[in-house]
């Protein structure tokens, strides 16, 4: 089940790859088992609109295996950003074929990219269609912003044993550790209050 709580990547793209856990500890929980569970997580993300995710919905009932191979392709996607990510992560050039990967889909995605009036100004949009990989659309969109944006420096793996999760870390003198204080950082704690560590 998604939890909005689990938004701690602070941008789109490494929350996505975070719907994987215990990547380090080997047991994994994996956050996109079905084609709702990718809208859900779209829609909480605020990367879909709830109308639009109504319309998907309906549209992944009709065509069951079409949504099925999405899911499949979308976790192929994951792997991907995640391998790009955590060679950035370690001070190492992303690997040509996760780079090209994640490059062919965003040159499928950038065909639906649209530039919208929004009162007197204007932003980046989508056009209308209704098609089943409408949900990756933001995310791949937010991995090619990251890449180019230089703010990859910032890029930071969970410090936990047993997490991985990726995040930017925006705190002042760039020291974060932890995907989340509350959950991975509190555990952490305990642990060297207790003298585990």
């Amino acid at each position: 089940m998604i939890d909005a709580t689990e938004f701690v990547g602070g941008n789109p793209s490494l929350d996505f790859v975070n719907t994987i856990g215990g990547i380090r500890s080997g047991t994994h929980d994996d956050k996109l088992a079905s084609y709702e569970d990718l809208l859900s997580w779209a829609v909480i993300s605020g990367t879909l609109a709830p109308a639009r995710r109504t319309a998907l919905a309906a549209l992944a009932r009709k065509q069951p295996r079409v949504a099925e191979s999405v899911v499949t392709n979308a976790k192929a996607i994951r792997e991907s950003m995640h391998a790009v990510f955590l060679a950035l992560v370690h001070g190492k050039p992303a690997p040509r074929t996760d780079l090209a990967a994640m490059n062919a889909s965003i040159g499928h995605v950038m065909a639906h990219a649209r530039i919208h009036r929004h009162g007197d100004d204007y932003e980046w949009g989508w056009d209308d269609a209704i098609t089943l990989d409408a949900p990756l659309w933001p995310v791949l969109r937010a991995a090619g912003d990251l890449l180019v944006s230089g703010r990859t420096a910032r890029l930071r793996e969970c410090a936990s044993e047993s997490c991985g999760w990726l995040f930017l870390d925006t705190s002042k003198n760039h020291s974060r550790r932890w995907c989340d204080m509350k959950g991975c950082g509190n555990r952490a704690k305990v642990r060297r209050y207790r003298g585990v560590d």
